[in-house]
């Protein structure tokens, strides 16, 4: 496993996050079994991924990932998400300690701002839990360029959590990662695998899972022309995948953790299966010239998306977070 410093935190983070969205979160994800969820965190641990996503909003997923890290809680780094409003962030932030049975969260994150309230208010609340000891770390979360530069004013950001993929590149196109890299602030990409999308296991719209809900029904990458758009770029995988002997999910994973100022590369695993081919994306290099077509490719079509709305079809000002915490509680 590699590991690269968070930003100018003490933390030394591997360069695969295991995304825990897809376990207790059965409206979005199917039923994940929670036998197969520990030996998952069990296997990943070992094999030296030392960092762990979840949220508040994730369903139950914050109780599971808490029994799961129960006996290694000093293996692992944990990551969560709650909402804007200051008001409520420091009763949210009690509720995911008592959830995972932890004294404090490693790396805490706004997981949308909301527009309807001052960037400085949310963030005057998190460095109020951070000073409290119950929260080592702030992170925000679906930040634009100009909400992510006033919360660093207004407190050290440690870490960004954005949507980045092959296809998907708002923080490249809108500034975001440029604000990162001005002030030392980690990325933390989610989407790595456009949710399924570039493990090459989805080639139609019928290879979409029917079940109501699904997140893939939401996503834009699997709308029209993005859709079409982003089976050139499988295309390309497929060719790199034989060149390099890897699978397409291991091409995209490799690619998004060897962009320059990605710190980490968020991928769910939802059986071992999943975990071993994820981990087999780090520890090897693609030509500079393969990494540069995947970069021209999914850019150019990457300009059709309005980043007014976000991966998953909501106009990022009518997005109320704190609304969706409290429906899943």
């Amino acid at each position: 496993m590699e590991y690269r410093k968070l930003g100018k935190t003490d933390l030394e983070i591997s360069v695969i996050t295991l995304g825990a969205w897809q376990y207790g979160c059965e409206r979005f994800w199917g039923k994940v079994p929670e036998i197969d969820i520990y030996k998952v965190i069990d296997t990943a641990v070992d094999s030296g991924i030392n960092i762990i996503d979840t949220a508040i909003g994730y369903d139950d997923s914050e109780i599971i990932v808490g029994k799961a890290i129960k006996k290694i809680r000093d293996k692992v780094i944990v990551a969560s998400k709650g909402g804007a409003d200051p008001k409520k962030i420091p009763k949210r932030v009690d509720i995911s300690l008592k959830r995972m049975g932890l004294d404090y969260i490693d790396l805490y994150f706004v997981h949308y701002p909301d527009t309807d309230i001052p960037v400085e208010d949310t963030i005057g609340a998190m460095a109020g839990i951070k000073d409290k000891g119950k929260i080592r770390h702030i992170g925000v979360s679906n930040f634009s360029a100009e909400q992510l530069t006033k919360a660093a004013s207004s407190a050290y950001i440690a870490c960004c959590q954005p949507a980045y993929n092959l296809l998907w590149r708002e923080i490249e196109d809108e500034g975001i990662l440029d604000v990162c890299k001005k002030n030392n602030i980690g990325v933390l990409t989610y989407s790595s695998l456009g949710q399924g999308l570039f493990t090459g296991k989805i080639r139609s719209l019928d290879d979409i899972p029917k079940r109501e809900g699904d997140i893939r029904h939401f996503t834009l990458l699997f709308k029209e022309d993005a859709f079409k758009g982003a089976l050139k770029i499988i295309k390309i995988q497929d060719r790199l995948s034989e060149k390099y002997n890897k699978t397409p999910a291991q091409i995209a994973i490799n690619w998004v953790i060897n962009q320059k100022g990605i710190t980490s590369a968020i991928v769910g695993s939802k059986n071992i299966a999943q975990l071993h081919d994820n981990l087999n994306s780090v520890g090897w290099k693609m030509d500079k010239e393969d990494y540069e077509l995947l970069s021209r490719e999914g850019s150019q079509i990457s300009k059709m998306f309005d980043y007014a709305y976000s991966m998953f079809g909501m106009k990022y000002d009518e997005i109320k977070v704190d609304a969706m915490i409290d429906a899943s509680l």
